[in-house]
């Protein structure tokens, strides 16, 4: 009877072993037909609940892509030009993370006393693979810090701290930095945006940043401003896609649900998808 037992538990566990095999081969070919969206460096601290084992704000884009259908890579720490073209060669496209503020010496500034914590690592790696990025014309959706170093690159400038440098009404970050503020912001027509979003005028964004962009960098386009005239998303306008954003599209998408934030990652893939099957 114990042989028995145990033959038949062994069948069990045997047949569960194979059921869980194949329900994970199933769940990992959910995005087999999508293309592969790489997602930016940006620490490597890693979340205990990470399933990718990389941090919480990272993990949250990977999973906002995987919904809008993409296959997800994570980039390691770019430490030159040459290592980033090669990390971004066979992606379609690339998403840029938010992040601690930008070293105002990338645009030859002083820093101002409310200047807050800045990453020379996270600096230097942005840079080579943005301007990889842009060298390669890769499709990108820089987000919040990655659409403010664009415009640097593009040499713009930025506002050290809005509240300081630039007063508003607009709340452009929860003062205590626990929960992302919403605002409205008015997306001009006609554009990657507005596609993105599958319409114009008002929509509502959430909001995390105390620095914001100033001076309007060379060959780029605004396609968004908060209504105190606050940059909330450009577009490089001598490449075939690379957005910038303000925002956080993908804790709308994952945090609210919100089928706007959805659309506008879904357009970005496909538009990925098309534009390198272009060049092949």
């Amino acid at each position: 009877m114990k042989k028995l037992n145990i033959k038949k538990i062994s069948i069990y566990l045997s047949f569960l072993l194979v059921s869980m095999l194949v329900f994970t081969a199933c769940s990992n070919k959910d995005n087999a037909d999508g293309p592969t969206i790489a997602v930016s460096w940006s620490t490597d601290e890693v979340d205990k609940d990470s399933k990718d084992k990389v941090d919480i704000d990272t993990q949250m884009y990977a999973d906002a892509l995987r919904k809008a259908g993409a296959k997800v890579v994570f980039l390691n720490e770019m430490k030159s030009l040459e290592q980033a073209k090669e990390e971004i060669k066979d992606v379609q496209g690339v998403v840029i993370t938010g992040g601690d503020d930008l070293n105002p010496a990338l645009y030859n500034e002083e820093p101002i006393p409310t200047l807050e914590d800045i990453n020379p690592r996270r600096d230097e790696s942005d840079v080579f693979l943005l301007k990889a990025l842009l060298e390669e014309d890769k499709p990108t959706l820089a987000t919040c810090r990655g659409m403010q170093l664009t415009n640097v690159l593009s040499g713009g400038t930025l506002y050290q701290d809005i509240m300081v440098q630039h007063p508003t009404d607009i709340i452009h970050r929860d003062p205590d930095k626990k929960v992302f503020v919403k605002h409205e912001i008015n997306v001009f027509p006609d554009n990657i945006l507005a596609e993105g979003f599958g319409k114009a005028g008002n929509v509502e964004v959430n909001s995390w940043h105390h620095q914001a962009v100033k001076d309007l960098g060379k060959n780029l386009e605004v396609l968004a401003e908060a209504p105190d005239g606050t940059i909330e998303a450009i577009r490089r306008t001598d490449k075939k896609y690379f957005l910038g954003l303000q925002f956080h599209p993908e804790a709308m998408i994952m945090e609210d649900n919100n089928k706007d934030a959805l659309n506008l990652y879904k357009t970005f893939i496909a538009k990925a998808q098309e534009l390198s099957k272009e060049t092949k």
